[in-house]
């Protein structure tokens, strides 16, 4: 009797988030929708609204909850319905929506700023076409500003 032994390696990719938290705004600008990660845990989606008319602008919420970050996946959990959204953390800047009702799985939630656990701004900055552009500003937990990085169209600028 003869055996054949077939071996498989399976790679393992750890998460790309490197930080604990995803405390912050998020915003898709097409679809006039933002998410807001709060302490502890707590998440609030909403759609904005412009009126050039009257040159204000309005919100309406259509979501909250609390909210888990597992390895690379956030869940969100509606505290009305108590279902379950998910998004993909692409990286600490950007969250894909995997099955968000309305949302397509193409959008992507832009980081606007990040705040540490300790509720410190951890960056903040601004996105223009899909691309990092103008001034970025990171800072450590104690508040403090660590570097700024100007970029235009994605690039970074020396």
């Amino acid at each position: 009797m003869e055996w054949l032994v077939i071996c498989c390696l399976l790679s393992y990719h750890p998460p790309v988030i490197v930080s604990d938290t995803l405390y912050g705004t998020y915003n898709i600008p097409k679809e006039q929708i933002s998410l807001n990660l709060s302490p502890p845990n707590n998440y609030t989606m909403f759609m904005t609204q412009y009126n050039q008319r009257r040159e204000s602008v309005s919100s309406q919420e259509i979501s909250h909850g609390q909210f888990l970050l597992v390895a690379d996946t956030v869940i969100l959990e509606d505290a009305t319905s108590g279902k379950a959204m998910k998004l993909l953390a692409a990286d600490e800047e950007k969250l894909q929506p995997l099955n968000v009702p309305g949302l397509s799985k193409k959008a992507k939630f832009l980081g606007q700023n990040q705040y540490y656990a300790n509720g410190k701004l951890k960056w903040e900055g601004e996105w223009r076409r899909g691309k990092k552009h103008g001034t970025w500003f990171y800072y450590d937990e104690q508040g403090d500003l660590i570097k700024s990085v100007r970029y235009r169209r994605g690039k970074k600028v020396e």
